[in-house]
């Protein structure tokens, strides 16, 4: 087989996987939320939904680099293409390009759906809280605050009464979905840029980027995210320090 068809057929191969990727996920984003709403947003079922999809769409971005290794890369010296020549390179930089630019796809929308669903799922659960929030001395409706993930004290306008709000076991368990989803929507633009760096030093093989680069990025992402997860619940700010630490401890060691 000759370069020229070799390369058509490569380029065909990356074509049609990046369609059917996009296929899996526009299908994803007519279903799930549906899902969700049909299921009472049950965040296991939710979760595990989307476990399927990203197997299905992580399987075709792996498939770039197996068809590459077993197959394509072979038939291009097979085409009199050395391996170390800048046309090989050039072919085989196409299929990383294209895995790099869908994973950095399935990312950015795997932070969307959550985000989407975790602001559904705050809403139904504020609307539920807020029916059964009354003053103990006059029944008169409260407010339920946007953050109603913790208890706090609210006091009755019509007969002055200090009430306590309690969240309840499912105000809780939302916390947990729904305070990483949207901390991962508020530093999502810096994770992607923190992944871009990390994929200039694979492309180069060299450190273009380095560790001090890099971790000064990824600092941006857990400030980002640690940020909005204070600014939903306050009671977070007390440990901020240390879980930025923490987390920027998991990157700089490995």
């Amino acid at each position: 087989m000759s370069f020229s068809e070799t390369q058509n057929r490569w380029n065909g191969f990356l074509k049609k996987i990046e369609d059917r990727f996009k296929e899996v996920l526009e299908k994803t984003e007519a279903a799930l939320p549906l899902l969700f709403e049909a299921t009472d947003f049950e965040t296991t079922t939710f979760n595990n939904a989307w476990q399927g999809i990203y197997s299905q769409a992580s399987d075709l971005i792996y498939k770039i680099d197996d068809v590459w290794y077993e197959k394509v890369g072979e038939t291009f010296e097979d085409a009199g293409i050395e391996f170390n020549s800048n046309q090989f390179i050039q072919e085989r930089n196409k299929g990383f390009y294209t895995k790099f630019d869908l994973e950095q796809k399935l990312k950015s929308y795997e932070v969307k759906i959550f985000a989407e669903a975790a602001k559904m799922l705050v809403k139904k659960v504020k609307d539920t809280l807020s029916e059964d929030f009354c003053c103990t001395q006059c029944q008169a409706k409260l407010p339920v605050k946007d953050n109603f993930f913790r208890s706090y004290y609210s006091t009755c306008e019509y007969c002055q009464t200090v009430n306590t709000f309690e969240p309840g076991t499912k105000a809780r368990n939302v916390e947990h979905f729904a305070i990483h989803a949207l901390g991962e929507e508020a530093a999502l633009e810096h994770y992607l840029q923190y992944e871009q760096l990390k994929f200039q030093n694979y492309l180069e093989d060299r450190e273009v980027n380095g560790k001090d680069h890099l971790t000064m990025q990824y600092r941006k992402y857990v400030e980002a995210y640690l940020k909005k997860r204070i600014e939903i619940i306050p009671d977070y700010g007390d440990r901020y320090e240390k879980d930025l630490e923490a987390k920027i401890a998991l990157v700089t060691n490995y």
